[in-house]
């Protein structure tokens, strides 16, 4: 049995369609994490299994409660994703033709989840401490920005970027990202200073709230001022019709995220309320990233299907 499952392993051949399709579902695997964590702090179930890796003393699976079982029922779903995401890091090597660049990205995937491992069990033993806090939903961001530049890559061709418009509005779109950036990191500072902060035991930030989330939504006027004067240099070049929706697209989802948020600052920060934010911030996070990687052309993927160096002289090294 040993013998065929290795036969089987060194047989197994990964289209680039289907390694797209991986890449795709880790990506998914990746966003939706970041929501159901916010659900475990909303419903302040975030010290509901108060040990790592344990739930609860010596028991792995948690007991019949409310609290108990959210927060476990999220780390049932980041083994899910881990096994999706060792299932894109083996197809990557097995992809026919390999791609040295989509091994790279699905490997920083691994390592990015085993920083979300070991950081999610130090925030739990640090009683949900808000930089922890921060930092985990921060690293989270950072490994959606890798599945969706691995997404990006294993869709197109492996050829040199050619820009498609104008070196001011690549800058723009940067500066708009390195804004949404800020905002989303005071939005954490938010987050450490409210009220949801996951558990009755945590502690808070010594800020106050009014003045953190006034800093954030200053950012979040100057985002969007940005993405407007962008949006008019999309208007003003001769760019293709898909940039120009993806602008736009972007701009509404920055309009809607902004009502969300205002609305629930100035009705004392609802958890379902909040929980729209959460979500509707990883999706503004993704089409932002999105639009930038789509500035570029890297060619088709079909023109790239032979031109990458197989996988056994890799192994070989």
């Amino acid at each position: 049995m040993i013998r065929s499952s290795i036969k089987w392993l060194k047989e197994w051949d990964v289209t680039p369609k289907t390694y797209k399709n991986m890449a795709l579902f880790s990506l998914i695997g990746l966003s939706l994490i970041i929501i159901s964590g916010g659900a475990v702090r909303l419903t302040q179930s975030g010290l509901g299994c108060p040990t790592w890796p344990n739930c609860q003393g010596n028991h792995l699976v948690a007991t019949f409660s409310f609290h108990p079982m959210i927060e476990f029922t999220n780390r049932v779903i980041t083994i899910f994703l881990t096994v999706a995401i060792m299932v894109a890091t083996a197809g990557a090597f097995f992809r026919k033709p390999f791609r040295r660049d989509l091994a790279w990205l699905s490997a920083g995937m691994v390592l990015g989840l085993v920083g979300q491992i070991v950081l999610g069990g130090i925030t739990v033993l640090e009683k949900l401490a808000p930089p922890f806090v921060m930092a985990h939903f921060i690293l989270s961001l950072i490994c959606v920005l890798d599945a969706i530049v691995l997404y990006y890559r294993a869709g197109s061709g492996n050829g040199p970027s050619r820009p498609m418009v104008g070196n001011e509005v690549i800058w723009l779109s940067r500066l708009v990202l390195a804004v949404l950036t800020f905002v989303l990191v005071v939005g954490t500072a938010v987050t450490g200073s409210g009220p949801h902060s996951g558990s009755p035991l945590a502690v808070r930030l010594p800020f106050p709230l009014r003045d953190v989330a006034q800093l954030h939504a200053d950012g979040v006027m100057f985002l969007i001022g940005l993405t407007l004067a962008l949006l008019f240099l999309l208007h003003q070049g001769a760019v293709t019709e898909s940039i120009s929706k993806r602008g736009r697209s972007l701009l509404w989802l920055m309009l809607i995220q902004g009502f969300i948020g205002y609305t629930q600052y100035f009705s004392n920060l609802p958890a379902l309320l909040v929980g729209f934010h959460i979500a509707g911030a990883t999706a503004l996070w993704i089409a932002t990233l999105w639009f930038n990687l789509n500035l570029f052309d890297r060619g088709s993927l079909e023109a790239s299907v032979a031109e990458t160096e197989p996988v056994e002289s890799i192994v070989a090294r």
